[in-house]
């Protein structure tokens, strides 16, 4: 699958991502571009000695300790400026970071994390704020990552049930959710949560595939029946994967289903042939009944059946004529 743009770690996840019923995506890097920009950024009202450039410089300061896709957002916007330096950095998985700057400690992340009392409501933001309470509000947006609507579509077509697992917030989650026509998701999400829900699907039953790219992912991705990692995904996550996309594409994934398929129907078809050559002419050459040479003729050209039969999936690659997942 290489050629393809699938890295595969692990063999036999090609056969078994054929069996999945259910595909669990998370949201920011993966269903979307994981490269958000800061729309607006919001002052607390209550608070007139602060201002824009300073709060976003201080958060610039946090988010420099983050691998996270948001954190990127916070660079690009302040990338012609210079930025305090940060001291003292936590980050807290799906919630946020906490530190020092200038003396002073703040928090970036979700509302409970920052402790935002009095703010106004809005769960789809970044809050930065210090013991005084909450000091801004960054609205950030993104798109959608290329061949995302297209896989979603493709694989509700091929009756495997959807959800996205995200540590975002309800808004954000729920409009990309929307778009992209998905109906079970799930906000606020730690590697914890995660991965409780992730396990009582493979004990219902479900085959699941679990699609993601960060460091949070990993534990997910390692309990899943079949995982995969975006271009992009962190070190941790791509190592813990059975299978890594090499492009940008989300639509590789809908590929990689569709070769797997095909692969199963040819091997199905070879042990078929062999099991019915082996069955029949086998007998027949033990009993005597067909001559030495003849028999090893016979068995070289089912050999060789197989082989031509398995090389019809290398030309129907080139040609561009696949054959449906069954």
């Amino acid at each position: 699958l290489l050629d393809e743009g699938v890295l595969l770690t692990r063999g036999e996840s090609v056969q078994e991502l054929n069996l999945i019923d259910t595909a669990v995506f998370d949201k920011t890097g993966t269903l979307t571009r994981g490269v958000p920009e800061i729309v607006e950024t919001q002052i607390n009202p209550d608070r007139p000695e602060l201002d824009a450039e300073q709060m976003l410089g201080i958060a610039c300061a946090l988010e420099s300790r983050s691998a996270h896709p948001i954190a990127h957002a916070f660079q690009a916007a302040n990338a012609e400026k210079g930025i305090p330096e940060a001291q003292d950095v936590n980050v807290v998985p799906a919630r946020g970071l906490e530190g020092r700057v200038d003396g002073r400690t703040w928090r970036i992340g979700t509302p409970e994390f920052t402790r935002r009392d009095g703010a106004p409501e809005d769960n789809a933001s970044i809050w930065l704020a210090d013991e005084a309470g909450w000091a801004a509000r960054f609205t950030l947006r993104d798109s959608l990552r290329e061949g995302a609507l297209e896989t979603i579509g493709a694989l509700q077509a091929q009756g495997v049930e959807t959800a996205i697992l995200s540590g975002d917030g309800e808004e954000p989650v729920a409009e990309v959710a929307g778009r992209l026509g998905i109906g079970n998701w799930a906000s606020r999400q730690s590697p914890e949560m995660k991965l409780e829900r992730l396990q009582k699907l493979r004990k219902e039953g479900h085959k699941v595939l679990m699609v993601g790219d960060g460091v949070n992912d990993a534990p997910v991705l390692a309990a899943a029946d079949v995982s995969m990692t975006v271009k992009g995904g962190a070190e941790l996550a791509n190592s813990t994967a059975d299978m890594i996309l090499t492009a940008e594409s989300l639509s590789l994934l809908v590929r990689a289903r569709s070769i797997a398929g095909r692969t199963r129907q040819l091997i199905r078809q070879n042990l078929t042939w062999a099991i019915l050559y082996n069955t029949s002419v086998m007998p027949l050459a033990v009993s005597g009944m067909l001559k030495p040479w003849m028999a090893a003729l016979g068995m070289s050209l089912s050999s060789l059946l197989v082989v031509a039969n398995a090389a019809r999936l290398v030309r129907e690659k080139n040609t561009g004529h696949g054959g449906n997942a069954t």
